[in-house]
């Protein structure tokens, strides 16, 4: 465990620097390339982001998604098959930093008429995925999200602001690039769209537009590049992914959100057929807004500056996934994942993460 807090440490390093998302991706296919390493640091237990799963299969060539340890939402292998999926996302937000340092409601307030004070998110995620053929797979998903935010005022009132609505639908693909024997090794190309069917003209009970991290969606069309690497030797799965969202030109309103990039690693027992444990890491970095929306006084809250909107995280994850092998619940799969921080550094002042809950339902057939 203290080989794997230095090993965050050290991810967190590399993300104050310039090449961040080439760093970060390098790290996550070095950790993953070696899993004896993270499975003696982590014991019976692995996972990272909105994934994980497990069950022998009987056939080293049968080993999908449905049937041994791998990254929840990922279904490859067979061709003609389908997964219809719903996850739901809780995350809570406390507290305030500027870059790593928490600072105090009244030091916000001696800079802006209002500060944000605390703020909640529910996501709720449809998807559905078709695989043509045995290397590929397309799919669908679509959030659905209810955010409410406390605020306090130079004036010593308090007062919420709730939004909520679809987010961006996003459209993608993810193909076999190569495959070792028996599945042991695995390199996985993403690709995929995302279209501006979220909201950007969320309002308060006033009428108000509502500041950037209250707005549903993004109003720009975004391209979803990146790639996989899955790995496994039952009992034991691993793998290590990056992800990244490039926004493309300017919303109607002037703006575009920042890029992201997550990288992440993870590994995964398999306890019994139906039960696998999960632990792993996950590292987030998204950019300042670009332009901004001329409705929105930056000096009025830190919320509504596009200058204070972007950060860095390294969160870790635990996870347990259920696959009933008998009765109507045959060939579904369960998930539940914890999320907690383990460092932060946001263009603040600005809401710090507590924690994120996931809790996922698919089912392939």
């Amino acid at each position: 465990m203290t080989v794997l807090i230095l090993t965050m440490k050290t991810v967190y390093k590399i993300l104050r620097g310039p090449g961040v998302a080439f760093a970060l991706a390098m790290v996550a296919i070095l950790a993953s390339a070696y899993p004896g390493v993270l499975t003696a640091q982590a014991g019976d237990t692995s996972m990272t982001g909105m994934k994980k799963a497990g069950a022998p299969s009987r056939r080293p060539d049968m080993r999908d998604m449905m049937r041994a340890p791998l990254p929840f939402g990922i279904m490859i292998g067979r061709a003609e098959q389908w997964m219809v999926g719903y996850q739901y996302m809780f995350e809570k937000l406390d507290g305030i930093l500027d870059g790593t340092n928490a600072i105090s409601e009244a030091n916000v307030l001696t800079r802006f008429a209002t500060t944000p004070t605390d703020m909640t998110m529910h996501a709720h995620m449809g998807m559905i995925m078709y695989a043509p053929t045995a290397s590929s797979t397309l799919m669908a998903m679509l959030p659905y999200v209810e955010m409410s935010m406390g605020e306090l005022h130079r004036d010593g009132t308090r007062s919420t602001e709730r939004s909520k609505g679809i987010g961006d639908l996003e459209l993608r693909g993810l193909y076999s690039l190569r495959a070792a024997k028996e599945l042991r090794h695995r390199i996985l190309a993403n690709f995929g769209v995302g279209l501006p069917t979220g909201s950007v003209n969320q309002r308060d009970a006033e009428g108000v537009r509502t500041e950037y991290p209250m707005q549903s969606g993004s109003g720009t069309y975004s391209l979803l590049p990146g790639f996989t690497y899955l790995g496994q030797s039952m009992p034991w799965s691993w793998g290590a992914e990056f992800s990244s969202t490039v926004r493309l030109g300017r919303n109607q309103h002037g703006y575009r959100l920042g890029n992201r990039y997550e990288p992440g690693i993870w590994v995964v027992r398999q306890l019994a057929s139906s039960v696998s444990l999960s632990a792993g890491t996950s590292g987030e970095l998204w950019q300042n807004i670009h332009g901004s929306d001329s409705l929105l006084d930056p000096t009025d809250e830190p919320t509504k500056d596009p200058n204070l909107q972007g950060g860095k995280r390294l969160s870790a994850l635990l996870g347990v996934t259920f696959q009933p092998e008998n009765g109507f619940l045959k060939g579904q799969q369960f998930l539940l994942q914890g999320d907690v921080p383990v460092m932060q550094s946001l263009d603040g002042p600005q809401l710090k993460r507590s924690y994120m809950l996931h809790i996922a339902w698919q089912w392939g057939f």
